[in-house]
């Protein structure tokens, strides 16, 4: 019998043996991690997860609150927010090629709008040459004039480039929306999509609002017909009175990404409308309010089970803005402005009026013509509607010239030159002066409008007679900054502080700026290699091409040269005149209320400063522009003919300024400092011609609605005095 054979089990050599252990202990570590992980999920994280994946079912809704109401004074509704549907476009579900295109149409109209304003400046820059040369111009020099303030009127077209022909996709869905809503157009969608991106590449772009209740619904209940499209509710801003102070409102447009990274908007979440410009930008967090939501369940599909409970927490309107505007005295205002612009001999379509209480800055009313529909920027518009609104050759409706533009002011400035020769003692007030209509200075030569001989005058008789003669030589006479130094006391030459954007500061000019302006333009020219005075040099380094003279202040004295004031800021400066040296913080805002009209914080604005007059020197002053205005001569004597002097005494300075080729414009400052209605009013015309021509009248019917006097004649003056 055979026998066995014994097995042979090979060894485990020390290589296999460690191979074993490595792959053991990483199989074990391996399992640890899927264990522990287990045990956190379920042990230490399971409620965390349970209520996540039960907020997974729900989706928070966002409720917009509306905005505050702005009301006057007397609590008349001046802005208001309505309930209105709207279709908007989601700006990351659009194509590449289309955002492309809108960020280079931006581009393109900020090249635009840089050549115009480049135009606008060489344009200024060639007067003042002009100007400064004291011959005649030459046709040739007109013509080029003329040339560049029309580039420099509007900006050049930029069209809006068309949907490319690869997107057929959100061509489809263009005409699914165009069939759908009313007066929308495929190309009207996409130049407001470019447009919209341009503008705000971040925000839902709005293709038209107020759709009815079927176009709403059939967008609602198709979705998979309009990718990329939503329909909601929106509140949108409503002005009941048109035009009556447009300019000072402004916008509302949702929060860029920019915006939310400052300070002031910290919190603000994406997709909230804020106030962009005007009032509804520098009162914002009062008017904005506080969104609400609504809590709603879904289901595996996203669609919303609306047998379950839901929970809603209720937006809060934001809170009333009451200003210190006077319904009825803007009425007025704008009227009148208009009424004095039509009187025009001069084809003026521009002007702008302010009324002030002297003794706080409280503004009564403000106007700017020509002016435009609020209601226009409650919903999208063309790129026309746009251009008509900014561009000069339609007179800029947009700017509000109460505030954002900066003139000459002619006469209305004498008042300043006047103090500041009293106080440096260059003559008294009984000082006589034999006004012949003609003055000297070096080579050059200055006259009164139209070479008026005034004979003897003292300093009120040239204040009531206007005389320019007087005046220019008082500012050959100044010495330093004297006339400098009085008007930066009373206002010119800086904001003045208004709780509105987009303020101009002015300009007094003095050595210092034009020496500087001129340094720069030699250095400019040398290295440029241009010949003095030509054009080449101008429309390259400006037109600063010469320093400063002596003639510079005799021009500043009459409010010419190159001052540049809104009259704003002369409102500031007559309301000190008028109240003895306080100067005010001008303000639109009054209080803060609630829905109810309850105050809940009252809007205080602190005076700047206090300027100390010379009581005698305001007393002559005061006394001169009183006789101009309630004496025989004086130059607005027969434009206040009439009026109560006793019981609302008149303190006016009539102002003709010069503005390069443009005709003449007019100006018109005046107080009344009654007990319990104390009021500043300026008004300014553009080309008015003689300030008591058009502007002095329309001051006096918005003196008269604030006295309620009954009287609405328009009472033109015959005065042709600067």
């Amino acid at each position: 019998m055979p026998q066995r054979v014994k097995e042979r089990v090979p060894p485990i050599t020390p290589q296999l043996a460690w191979r074993v252990a490595v792959l053991g202990g990483t199989s074990f570590v391996l399992f640890g991690i899927v264990f522990f992980r287990l045990w956190f999920l379920q042990v230490l994280s399971g409620e965390e997860l349970v209520a996540k994946a039960r907020q997974n079912r729900v989706r928070k809704i966002p409720i917009e609150a509306p905005r505050g109401n702005i009301v006057d004074r007397n609590n008349e509704t001046l802005v208001k927010s309505k309930v209105a549907a709207v279709v908007q476009l989601l700006p990351n579900d659009l194509p590449d090629t289309v955002r492309t295109d809108a960020d280079k149409y931006r581009q393109a109209l900020a090249a635009a709008e840089a050549d115009r304003q480049k135009a606008q400046d060489q344009a200024d820059a060639f007067w003042r040459q002009l100007k400064d040369d004291g011959v005649k111009s030459t046709k040739a020099q007109l013509k080029a004039l003329k040339d560049l303030r029309r580039q420099g009127k509007t900006a050049r077209k930029v069209a809006v480039p068309p949907l490319p022909a690869s997107e057929t996709a959100l061509a489809k869905v263009y005409g699914r929306i165009s069939r759908t809503l009313a007066d929308v157009s495929p190309r009207q969608i996409q130049d407001r999509v470019i447009r919209g991106l341009a503008d705000a590449p971040y925000s839902n772009v709005t293709i038209k609002t107020d759709i009815t209740t079927a176009e709403f619904n059939y967008i609602k209940e198709n979705p998979e017909l309009f990718p990329g499209v939503v329909v909601e509710t929106q509140f949108l801003r409503e002005f009941p009175h048109d035009d009556l102070a447009a300019q000072l409102f402004g916008t509302v447009n949702e929060i860029s990404e920019t915006q939310r990274k400052e300070k002031k908007y910290a919190g603000v979440a994406q997709g909230t409308r804020i106030g962009q410009s005007g009032l509804e930008e520098r009162y914002d967090r009062y008017l904005r309010g506080k969104d609400g939501y609504s809590r709603v369940v879904v289901n595996a599909m996203g669609t919303r089970d609306d047998q379950a409970r839901t929970s809603v927490k209720e937006a809060v309107q934001g809170q009333r803005l009451k200003l210190t505007l006077d319904f009825n005295l803007q009425q007025a205002g704008d009227r009148a402005l208009k009424q004095a612009i039509s009187k025009s001999q001069y084809g003026a379509t521009a002007g702008a009026y302010v009324a002030v209480d002297p003794t706080d800055g409280a503004i009564l009313a403000m106007g700017s013509q020509p002016s435009f529909d609020a209601n226009v920027f409650a919903r999208p518009f063309s790129q026309k509607t746009y251009k008509s609104l900014t561009s000069d050759s339609n007179s800029a409706p947009l700017l509000n010239r109460a505030t954002e533009s900066a003139y000459p002011t002619g006469s209305v400035f004498k008042p300043v030159t006047a103090l500041a020769a009293l106080s440096q003692g260059l003559i008294t007030p009984d000082e006589t002066y034999d006004d012949t209509g003609h003055f000297e200075y070096g080579t050059q030569k200055y006259q009164n409008a139209k070479a008026a001989a005034n004979g003897p005058v003292n300093m009120v008789s040239a204040i009531k007679k206007s005389s320019d003669t007087y005046f220019f030589r008082l500012g050959s006479l100044a010495r330093g900054r004297v006339i400098q130094q009085w008007a930066a006391r009373l206002g010119f030459g800086r904001k003045t502080g208004l709780d509105l954007p987009g303020e101009h500061a002015g300009l007094v000019p003095d050595k210092a700026w034009r020496d500087q302006g001129f340094d720069a333009y030699t250095k400019c020219r040398e290295k440029r290699h241009f010949a003095q005075d030509s054009l080449d040099a101008l429309y390259a380094c400006g037109g600063i091409d010469r320093p400063w003279t002596g003639g510079d202040n005799v021009n500043l004295a009459v409010g010419q040269g190159d001052l540049q004031a809104t009259p704003l800021q002369v409102a500031v400066a007559y309301s000190a005149l008028a109240n003895g040296g306080t100067i005010v913080r001008p303000h639109v805002g009054s209080a803060i209320e609630d829905g109810l009209g309850r105050t809940v914080q009252e809007l205080h604005f602190k005076s700047r400063r206090k300027v100390k007059f010379d009581p005698t020197a305001l007393g002559v002053i005061r006394t001169g522009l009183h006789e101009a205005v309630a004496s025989q001569g004086g130059t607005s004597y027969d434009v206040f003919k009439g009026w109560d002097q006793k019981r609302y005494p008149v303190f006016g300075k009539t102002g003709t300024a010069e503005r390069g080729a443009n005709p003449d414009q007019a100006w018109y400052a005046c107080w009344v400092m009654d007990k319990n209605h104390p009021i500043v009013v300026v008004v300014t015309i553009e080309k008015g011609g003689f300030g008591a021509e058009t502007a002095a009248p329309a001051a006096r019917l918005i003196l008269s609605q604030w006295f309620d006097t009954g009287d609405r004649q328009f009472h033109a003056g015959a005065s042709q005095s600067n």
